[in-house]
């Protein structure tokens, strides 16, 4: 899915199908928390479903809210994908009042990796949760088929196009 006005696109992962590490390292970005990590937090995926929250209080922080909507759900993979908007930046977030904005420039600055939890349902999925967490991440490398799109965070201009 491309969201075509704020640059970003990603795909939503066929349900139960998930399985790996995802490491949220420092200065990473929690949404709808609207927080930059001080610490790193390792989730657990198994099946489809984040199954482990370990960390320091970052990741204490983020057992609580999550359990907080006592709906499994919303510990399932709901989309992944990167930010391609060179207009965006990671550091934005700290410019805005919390209130005054959703941090649009956390999901879309370019060559972040988009990670979530919660609800599918846009995709055609049959998860409808209100617990919806977005989890920008820097540095990172993704592949699509097997070929780079993003290297250490930096968008490969050829390989998108």
């Amino acid at each position: 899915w491309d969201h075509w006005p704020s640059g970003f696109c990603f795909t939503f992962p066929n349900e139960g199908g998930s399985n790996g590490t995802i490491v949220i390292d420092k200065g990473d970005i929690l949404l709808p928390q609207k927080c930059y990590t001080s610490d790193k937090i390792v989730l657990t995926v198994e099946n489809g479903y984040a199954t482990k929250i370990e960390g320091g209080v970052d990741a204490e922080l983020l057992r609580e809210y999550m359990a907080l909507f006592n709906d499994p759900e919303g510990y399932a993979i709901s989309h992944i994908g990167w930010g391609l908007q060179p207009r965006c930046h990671w550091s934005t977030m700290l410019l805005y009042d919390r209130e005054q904005s959703i941090a649009m420039d956390a999901r879309a600055y370019e060559g972040n990796f988009l990670f979530s939890l919660g609800p599918n349902n846009e995709a055609g999925g049959n998860r409808t949760t209100a617990c919806h967490i977005d989890i920008p991440l820097r540095n990172c490398t993704v592949k699509v088929d097997g070929k780079e799109v993003v290297r250490n965070g930096k968008v490969l201009d050829e390989a998108v196009k």
